[in-house]
């Protein structure tokens, strides 16, 4: 068990008798699950909506929630693929809450940008357009390269499963 998994462990409490109870458990998974969505929804509103209403303080908490929300996802979905679950390939990526989710990530990053630009770039807006003209490029390979492995790892998934089939494996048993 790799030090990733053993600290998730311990984080989550998972070794506790309370996981034994079956029924326990996947009630317990389902609150945690309507939890941990719950938080996103909440971080991320309140991420677009600070920059806005409470001015260059605002801001900074934006990009503290933004830093947060992106970690904890980036935990869970980790934690998910080291004990074998790839969420982009077994979950269906156009959905209208996940365009949502995306667009109050994109305006909570840009609020926060705007705000702290403007308070202490003296109102240039210059440094801004540089870096959106530097990022854009980024974020459009980085888009690029996600759907290629995405792609790749559903292909792979799809021959996991084939593969499994043949040789008379039910990975639902």
């Amino acid at each position: 068990m790799s030090a990733f998994v053993r600290a998730a462990r311990f984080v989550g409490d998972l070794d506790d008798d309370f996981y034994n109870d079956e029924l326990q458990r996947d009630i317990w998974n389902e609150a945690s699950a309507v939890g941990f969505q719950s938080l996103l929804w909440i971080g991320l509103i309140g991420g677009a909506v600070l920059p806005y209403a409470a001015g260059v303080t605002g801001a900074w908490i934006a990009l503290g929630l933004f830093s947060v929300l992106i970690s904890v996802s980036f935990v869970v979905l980790g934690y998910a693929r080291v004990r074998g679950i790839d969420m982009y390939a077994s979950q269906k990526l156009r959905r209208t809450r996940i365009a949502l989710a995306g667009l109050l990530f994109f305006l909570s990053g840009t609020g926060a940008a705007l705000r702290l630009l403007a308070h202490y770039g003296g109102g240039n807006l210059q440094s801004m357009w540089i870096g959106a003209a530097i990022a854009a490029p980024v974020g459009l390979a980085a888009g690029v390269v996600g759907i290629k492995n995405r792609r790749r790892r559903v292909h792979e998934a799809e021959r996991a499963a084939e593969k499994a089939e043949l040789l008379g494996f039910d990975p639902n048993k």
